[in-house]
């Protein structure tokens, strides 16, 4: 039998909010402690999802970047005491850093830490993000990179085509995608009522393309009263979509839930008839598939990552091109009065998803822990 082994998990992303980043640390920690090892989480104060182990030892704080998106950077919450010194006191067999290139914390621990490091990119951007800027720069940093760190994890190939140019060929390179909570994430009730329940999940940031939605719901509603959009998430465009809304007289037509977390998040999805993904530059979408886990079938933007995990989809032809409304409001109409495709895509999405789970995601990990480690 291997060594069960002591690892340090950091991450940046604000764990007071929803995101994929903190759902990912979150299943994924769990699932390598029923392997038998033992996980120390890091991160930024006010976490709400109930992590193992978790250690708050930095601020999060929130700037806007290029792509419409909001980051964070992450500073000490204590003067008095060092991170990197606190995880080296610790005295774990491995460090893995979520999103690396995120100052400061992680470049803390990285630079000042001794135990063999593996890190995971988690952010993607199209071919035609004004993010593509910084590609050239890229390779400016794989030197310092491939001295720190042994292997780099990619949740998505276009992750992987973003990202791999900080490696040095001594760099172990692995796509390990996202997953879901199959367990959790399952179909629910049929809805009885004669309202089509559209449903919208994730961070209110210019990137999501709530406001491309919106749009495409105000050309819609004339022809289809019956239309309801349920947005959970919160952010920093939430005044300016409450503000189209009220202004286009679609308040009976939308609803901002806020965030919205747990079992109460997936009835929300069990309650809906079709689930919207206007996203732009995701790596991944785990929405996505716990949309598809529930039977849900998605309409959206068709970044990389969505044609990535959604090989063999029924209707391709319902992602449409990024930040076009005309052709999101067309395929919106199209399934909304089609039960017959809704049923197709709902059954291909339960099937689909099942290769997505966290134990393979968990097993994966694992697998390249020892062999970094020459376990």
């Amino acid at each position: 039998m291997k060594k069960k082994l002591k690892i340090a998990m950091i991450f940046s992303s604000d764990p007071s909010q929803a995101g994929g980043v903190q759902e990912h640390i979150f299943y994924l920690s769990k699932e390598l402690a029923k392997l038998g090892h033992k996980i120390d989480i890091f991160g930024p104060e006010k976490n709400i999802l109930p992590y193992i182990n978790y250690h708050p030892i930095a601020k999060a704080i929130r700037l806007p970047i290029p792509n419409g998106n909001w980051a964070n950077i992450t500073v000490k919450n204590d003067e008095k005491h060092e991170v990197a010194e606190i995880i080296e006191k610790g005295k774990f067999d491995l460090i893995h850093i979520h999103e690396p290139y995120i100052p400061f914390i992680n470049w803390d621990v990285y630079k000042n830490t001794t135990a063999i490091k593996v890190a995971t990119f988690h952010t993607a951007w199209n071919n035609d993000s004004i993010i593509n800027v910084i590609n050239p720069f890229l390779t400016l940093f794989k030197e310092s990179f491939s001295t720190y760190f042994k292997a780099a994890i990619f949740v998505s190939k276009i992750g992987k085509k973003r990202w791999q140019y900080l490696c040095e060929k001594n760099v172990i390179k692995k796509i390990i995608y996202n997953a879901v909570d199959n367990k959790a994430f399952k179909p629910g009730k049929i809805n009885e009522k004669k309202i089509t329940r559209l449903l919208f999940v994730g961070r209110l940031v210019n990137r999501k393309g709530l406001i491309y939605l919106l749009r495409a719901i105000k050309k819609i509603t004339a022809n289809n009263p019956d239309v309801k959009l349920t947005i959970l998430g919160d952010g920093p465009e939430r005044l300016k979509s409450e503000k189209y809304v009220k202004d286009n007289n679609l308040n009976r037509f939308v609803e901002f839930a806020g965030e919205i977390f747990g079992k109460k998040r997936i009835s929300y999805y069990q309650k809906s008839d079709i689930f919207c993904a206007p996203y732009i530059d995701e790596a991944f979408g785990i929405t996505i598939l716990e949309a598809l886990a529930c039977g849900v079938p998605v309409v959206g933007f068709k970044n990389e990552s969505f044609l990535e995990i959604l090989k063999g989809y029924p209707y391709p032809k319902l992602f449409v091109n990024n930040g076009n409304v005309i052709e999101l409001s067309q395929v919106l109409k199209q399934l909304i009065s089609s039960d017959e495709k809704r049923s197709e895509i709902g059954r291909w999405g339960i099937e689909r998803v099942k290769k997505f789970n966290w134990t393979n995601t968990a097993k994966e990990t694992e697998k390249l822990y020892y062999q970094i480690l020459e376990i």
